[in-house]
């Protein structure tokens, strides 16, 4: 009788412990807050009247636990036979390309603050055929043939992305990226037999600005635009031929402006 008494004392703690547990747990869901994009963002030590003066209002568009994985990608292609400035040059021949392939991955650590990390490939290819270049004189006066050059890079980058949602849906924004980046490339550069076997390789430290505007198509699925406007690096190259080294140089610089070789479009999933 003892044993049957204490086991149905046991079942009520049981039961009394599991819906304590439940309350606490129906308490809990009832305080967290429902993510809604497109919400209004407040500022911390600032009034709703004076905000609304400034204008500085932003919205939710990238909620904190976000994830992003996915690629930018960008390619330019140039020519002489379309550049205004090839006139300056007769008969000039001269072909270029430039790709680049980035996958990226991201964390949001809060509203609208993401960091991520981003691998990096690029290849760039220049031709020149033929050129002659006559700056009316002839003793200003010579000829290019046979020209080749050859760029192939790899990057690594950690990247700090800060968004501003532009509209109470959350499918429209700016963001701004700095990233800290390194970058090992080679290039060889052929105009004759002796430069056959010569190549630079150089590694590179920078510090980069990468703005832009973020759309999103999906719920999930966003696109975005992004263009470098320069930033500060380190760089260090070295120049050799027949796998001997013959020179190397060591520089750094800082530059701030539009590089419309730095255009990026990137897709992105959001987890």
């Amino acid at each position: 009788m003892k044993k049957y008494i204490l086991t149905v004392i046991l079942l009520l703690c049981v039961a009394s412990v599991d819906a304590l547990y439940a309350q606490e747990q129906t308490k809990s869901r009832a305080k967290r807050e429902t993510i809604k994009l497109g919400e209004e963002m407040p500022h911390k030590g600032d009034s709703t009247t004076h905000r609304k003066r400034r204008a500085l209002t932003q919205h939710l568009i990238i909620p904190k636990g976000e994830w992003q994985v996915g690629a930018q990608i960008s390619h330019v292609s140039m020519s002489s036979s379309n550049s205004e400035y090839a006139l300056l040059i007769n008969g000039l021949d001269a072909n270029g390309s430039l790709t680049k392939i980035a996958p990226f991955v991201s964390y949001a650590i809060k509203n609208n603050q993401a960091i991520g990390l981003r691998f990096q490939y690029t290849t760039a290819d220049a031709t020149i055929d033929a050129a002659e270049l006559d700056l009316l004189s002839d003793d200003l006066e010579f000829e290019l043939e046979n020209l080749r050059g050859k760029l192939t890079s790899y990057q690594t980058s950690v990247y700090y992305r800060i968004y501003v949602g532009l509209d109470n849906k959350g499918r429209i924004g700016l963001f701004n990226d700095v990233a800290l980046g390194y970058t090992n490339s080679k290039t060889n550069f052929r105009y004759n037999a002796q430069t056959e076997n010569a190549y630079t390789k150089s590694n590179q430290i920078k510090l980069s600005v990468h703005p832009g505007i973020v759309v999103f198509a999906m719920n999930n699925l966003s696109t975005h635009v992004s263009i470098g406007i320069g930033g500060v690096s380190y760089n260090n190259t070295k120049y050799y031929r027949d796998g001997a080294l013959v020179g190397k140089r060591d520089f750094s610089k800082a530059n701030f402006k539009l590089d419309i070789l730095d255009i990026s479009i990137g897709l992105s999933l959001h987890l």
